[in-house]
């Protein structure tokens, strides 16, 4: 496996409301305090330093705290999809906030979460999260609302993928992450690709990340699988372009976060053996719902977070169950004909509770010969491992379903009647 040479700091930090004055030792002691978290905070020789530490689990570690008066500078919003939103506003607004740095363990998504929860903790009134890592932005209430949780945010509310096309035509796009390389991975490119492929090699560059976290990086041009018909290979960037003509990518487009521990994903080329090539081929595939690998690791940690949001799903369910523009889906791993793995299999929800599941299978079973695509029965949901909320407003999974619940509120808001 490739070893990542220098493993950044992880830095989050939480962003207060626009006239909030820096908070005193003091004032983050009686927040830890009321937080119920176990940890202590002790103070440094500076004022505005402290140094943390966390006692869960029979272990302890540490993470230093920082006051700061700063801004968040306006690039880092570049790339949200809540740009200009009433949070992005009240991010930029704010000039105060608390840091929290540490270097993050074997287990990184367990790593960045205790920091989550513990930035939360200090800081419960911020308006934002600053992921200085990622350079990407979040609410406050997606903050409070993983570190809440039970259970780890998934590993992509960890990094960011920046998309980079030429001004000139719009046709060629490149794209990057940020924010991997402290969770052990290197960052990844794709370069050379057409707009329209962007979002479907977007998604695989997402699924590379998750496996190179949960099982090592692979060496350089060595050919792993990301999924059925998904061979890949890694090269360093100078190497990467040897093998790709891309006008975007290159040398000269890149600072020195564009090039440390960074790869560019390629594929064996098909029609000259031992040549490589762009992905953009299998943007077609990706689209189509190919089967991709997932580890054990990720796999449990979505059953968990679907099982601990399960009463989100079903309240909504209950409220919007009716709606024609609605429809609720569970995913189940259910036993297979011949020992081995579960398959896991998409239903439509006709009816649900907290312990079962009325619903058509949406997909054709490869191992499951008793099963096919359109049966209905009831499930145990001990057998869930993920849900779907699909709406006229997108669709949602655990892992974003607060985006869902804060917009429904927000309309609900705004359609209440004016008092005069």
């Amino acid at each position: 496996m490739y070893r990542v040479a220098r493993r950044p700091l992880s830095k989050l930090l939480a962003l207060l409301p626009e006239a909030a004055p820096p908070p005193t030792f003091e004032e983050l002691e009686l927040n830890l305090e009321r937080s119920g978290l176990s940890a202590i905070l002790e103070a440094k020789t500076s004022g505005s330093r402290f140094r943390a530490l966390l006692s869960e689990q029979s272990r302890d570690r540490a993470f230093h705290v920082e006051v700061q008066t700063r801004a968040l500078p306006a690039q880092h919003l570049e790339h949200s999809p809540l740009s200009g939103s009433d949070f992005a506003n009240a991010a930029l607004a704010s000039r105060v906030c608390v840091s929290v740095t540490c270097k993050l363990g074997q287990d990184a998504l367990e790593s960045l979460h205790a920091q989550l929860r513990l930035l939360a903790a200090l800081a419960p009134d911020a308006v934002a999260m600053l992921d200085l890592n990622a350079f990407h932005v979040k609410s406050g209430d997606w903050m409070r609302d993983a570190a809440s949780a039970s259970v780890p945010p998934s590993a992509m509310s960890f990094f960011s993928i920046h998309s980079v096309f030429d001004d000139r035509n719009g046709r060629e796009t490149w794209l990057h992450t940020h924010g991997l390389q402290r969770m052990g991975s290197i960052d990844l490119d794709i370069v050379g690709v057409r707009r329209r492929e962007a979002s479907a090699l977007a998604g695989l560059i997402n699924h590379v990340a998750r496996l190179f976290i949960d099982h090592g990086v692979p060496p350089p041009d060595t050919t792993f699988h990301a999924g059925d018909d998904l061979p890949l290979v890694w090269l360093p960037c100078e190497a990467a372009v040897e093998h790709v003509n891309a006008t975007l990518g290159g040398a000269a487009d890149r600072d020195a976060d564009r090039t440390r521990e960074r790869g560019v994903l390629l594929a064996p080329a098909t029609a000259s053996p031992g040549r490589l090539e762009t992905p953009r081929r299998y943007a077609s595939l990706l689209e189509a719902d190919p089967i991709l690998y997932i580890s054990p690791a990720e796999t449990e940690r979505m059953q968990r977070l679907a099982h601990e949001r399960l009463p989100r799903f079903l309240a909504l369910r209950d409220r919007f169950a009716k709606n024609k523009k609605w429809s609720f889906q569970v995913k189940l791993g259910l036993p297979t004909d011949a020992e081995g793995p579960a398959e896991h299999l998409w239903f439509d929800v006709h009816d649900a509770s907290a312990e079962t599941v009325n619903g058509t299978l949406v997909n054709q079973p490869y191992f499951i010969t008793r099963l096919r695509r359109g049966h209905r029965g009831t499930f145990d949901l001990r057998f869930m491992t993920d849900w779907a909320i699909h709406s006229p407003r997108g669709g949602y999974t655990p892992e974003t379903v607060l985006q869902l619940e804060r917009g429904l509120a927000n309309d609900r808001v705004s359609r209440l009647p004016l008092l005069h």
